[in-house]
């Protein structure tokens, strides 16, 4: 009987073990070489984002008040707490499926495609014929609106809302308290939505370093992440209850067993 227990506990130990190495991150960090890229990843603008645009002058507030919305009357409460340093409200606006918001004054302006820095320098352009000559003034744009999901095998799926201009794979997973122990590592499903509004889908590989060299390493707008679950999840699900009664079954047989080699010896 004590061959059996023996037995029982190593085949444990070998089960847990072929699994562990599906476990860590980044296996092969001492291969990765990080001299590879060739620019810093700065999000843009994508049509059905919410932005946030202010134009500000320290010396000629009046001057720049036709481009900023003061009727709070049409704002909604979070755009209430939307401030500029001078304490007027900053409007809103919806990017359209070309691209483009509807700013006053100017009119249909085209953001797709930049960065909030080149949207800030595009806007200031614009704006520049509509101003005296030595007009000091500044824009600020904002992306309200940045949020991924994360869903699978995590601890705490949601859809989080990014504070800043960008979120990686890693920090995003981290949001979601981590992947569980059942969580695949090695095909994590990001979903990208591309400007026709279809998705498309790509596979990430959570244990190479290399995905820190990878395009999909940094979400963008809207992005969604699916963990599948690994073969031992997918086991258990499939077993279910019978796995359950098994186990009890075999903690039960391990007690008489003990129980009646006491009582014999």
């Amino acid at each position: 009987m004590g061959r059996i227990i023996i037995a029982f506990i190593f085949a444990l130990v070998i089960s847990s073990c072929s699994h562990y190495k599906d476990i860590p991150y980044f296996q092969n960090a001492a291969e990765y070489d990080g001299t590879g890229k060739e620019f810093l990843y700065d999000m843009t603008i994508k049509p059905k984002d919410l932005l946030t645009v202010f134009v500000y002058s320290g010396t000629d507030e009046a001057a720049v008040a036709q481009f900023n919305m003061r009727d709070l009357s049409v704002l909604n409460q979070r755009d209430r707490r939307v401030m500029s340093s001078a304490g007027q409200p900053a409007h809103r606006y919806l990017v359209d499926n070309e691209g483009n918001i509807d700013f006053p004054i100017l009119g249909k302006v085209h953001l797709e495609g930049l960065t909030i820095t080149q949207a800030n320098e595009h806007i200031h352009k614009l704006i520049v014929p509509y101003m005296q000559s030595d007009a000091n003034f500044v824009v600020n744009t904002n992306i309200e609106n940045y949020e991924v999901t994360v869903m699978g095998e995590v601890k705490h799926p949601n859809t989080f809302t990014i504070t800043r201009n960008k979120c990686t794979v890693l920090e995003a997973l981290a949001l979601a308290g981590d992947m569980t122990v059942y969580g695949k590592r090695d095909n994590v499903k990001l979903l990208r939505e591309k400007a026709d509004g279809e998705y498309e889908i790509h596979e990430l590989d959570l244990r190479d370093a290399n995905l820190l060299n990878s395009p999909y390493y940094y979400l963008q707008q809207r992005d969604v992440l699916y963990v599948e679950p690994n073969e031992v999840m997918a086991q258990n699900t499939k077993i279910g209850r019978t796995r359950q009664l098994w186990v009890r079954g075999a903690q039960i047989t391990v007690s008489l067993g003990s129980l009646l080699y006491r009582v014999l010896k």
